[in-house]
Parts: structure tokens; C-alpha cells; sequence
């Protein structure tokens, strides 16, 4: 059995054969390089959004840490008012402040019994 080779055809569709080939390895090479920019791409996207990320939540957490400090601020403020108003209350009338706690007390007694 005999075959032909590739250089007993004519030369006319070896030329084509070969550039298309030449094509198609260039098409390969241009690929590979495209893949391996995208990649380089997307890793540098990664890194730049998780800096931004980071910057972004540091920001929040400061601002979050400020005004958990202004409500503190503002709640230690409200219940020392607080406490001051009840020790004067308990200045002006010491016998009905007594009378209050006793009440209160037995009443809690009570219900934990139950």
C-alpha cells in the first residue's frame, strides 16, 4: 500500500496547509499571551480590591468606634443624672423612700416564691 506524502502533492496545497498551520500557531501563541495578561489582571484587580476593601472597613470601624463612644458618652451622662435625681428624692423624703423599698422588696419576695 502506498501513501502519499505530503511532499508529492502539489505545491499549491502544501503552501496552504503550512500557512494555516502558521496561522493557527500564531492564533495559539497570541492566545496564551492574552490568557496570561488577563491573568496578571485579574490578580492585581484581587489585591486592588482588597486594599480598597480594607481601607473602606477601617473607615467604618472608626466611625462606628466614635459613636459608640458618643452614645457611651451620652448613657454614663444620662445615668449619673439619673442617680443624682434619686438621691435627692430620697434626701426630700427619706421615710417614703424607705416605705418604696420595703414595698418593692416584699413584692419580689412574693413572686419568687411562686
Amino acid at each position: 500500500m502506498a501513501t502519499k506524502s505530503p511532499s508529492t502533492k502539489s505545491n499549491g496545497s502544501t503552501v496552504v496547509a503550512d500557512n494555516a498551520a502558521k496561522a493557527a500557531q500564531s492564533d495559539y501563541d497570541a492566545l496564551k499571551s492574552d490568557l496570561s495578561q488577563l491573568r496578571d489582571d485579574v490578580a492585581s484587580l484581587a489585591g486592588n480590591s482588597g486594599k480598597y476593601i480594607k481601607g473602606r472597613s477601617s473607615e467604618g470601624l472608626e466611625k462606628g468606634y466614635a459613636q459608640s463612644k458618643e452614645y457611651f458618652e451620652k448613657a454614663k451622662s444620662e445615668a449619673s443624672n439619673g442617680r443624682e435625681y434619686v438621691e435627692n428624692k430620697v434626701r426630700e423624703n427619706p421615710l417614703t423612700s424607705v416605705g418604696i423599698a420595703f414595698g418593692t422588696g416584699v413584692l419580689l419576695a412574693a413572686l419568687r416564691r411562686r
